[in-house]
């Protein structure tokens, strides 16, 4: 009698366990499927400002991914999407400049007037990027942005901006070098990355990731 009391525990434990476990799939995947969506958005809304999250360089000079993220905003500027163009990401020890110093030379040699080119040289991921450039927005009267960045990139950064009080959309730059398979693999952090903040929220997993700022 003990041991079929114990068989049935223990069946109900492994039952629970695999109902989780599909639960947990199933919400990953709704997060892929919804991340692999959004990545081919080219919003063109009239807005305040065009961000440009920040990807790496080399002592001043911008990566292949950060180049073309600065010119699709350039495109975007030239269309009259926006007033200002804004380029976010900090430094990391040991670097002369920032990824949004670098991004904003970009823009200004792509003949964006530098008046309307800022840098926002803040933050370590995504979350403190945009949160920094909340001041400057507010002193721009902006509100109103559009996200530039990788398509694999975008769902995560738009939906931090509208967390943060911005209404927001994405453009994914149509020049990245992260294409195929990598940017599937890219999509898969990501999702890890939005279902964890599901659960606890983006600033608390910036927190977790960086400490406390």
């Amino acid at each position: 009698m003990r041991e079929r009391k114990t068989g049935r525990v223990m069946l109900r434990i492994a039952l629970a366990i695999m109902a989780l476990t599909m639960a947990l799939s199933l919400w990953f995947g709704y997060n892929v499927f919804s991340i692999w969506r959004y990545s081919s958005s080219h919003c063109k809304a009239h807005v305040g400002a065009i961000l440009i999250m920040g990807a790496a360089e080399y002592n001043g000079v911008p990566s292949k991914v950060l180049t073309a993220r600065a010119d699709s905003a350039a495109k975007l500027y030239q269309m009259g999407v926006a007033r200002y163009v804004v380029s976010l990401g900090g430094s990391r020890k040991g670097d002369v400049y920032s990824e949004a110093e670098v991004a904003r030379a970009e823009l200004v040699r792509e003949k964006v007037p530098s008046a309307d080119a800022f840098a926002s040289s803040y933050g370590q991921d995504t979350y403190q990027s945009i949160a920094g450039v909340l001041p400057l927005l507010r002193s721009l009267d902006v509100s109103k942005v559009v996200v530039v960045s990788d398509g694999f990139h975008l769902y995560r950064s738009v939906h931090i901006a509208q967390d943060l009080g911005l209404w927001a959309c994405g453009y994914a730059d149509e020049d990245s070098p992260i294409r195929g398979w990598l940017s599937f693999k890219y999509m898969l952090r990501e999702a890890l990355a939005v279902t964890g903040a599901q659960v606890i929220g983006y600033k608390e997993e910036s927190i977790l990731r960086h400490g406390q700022d």
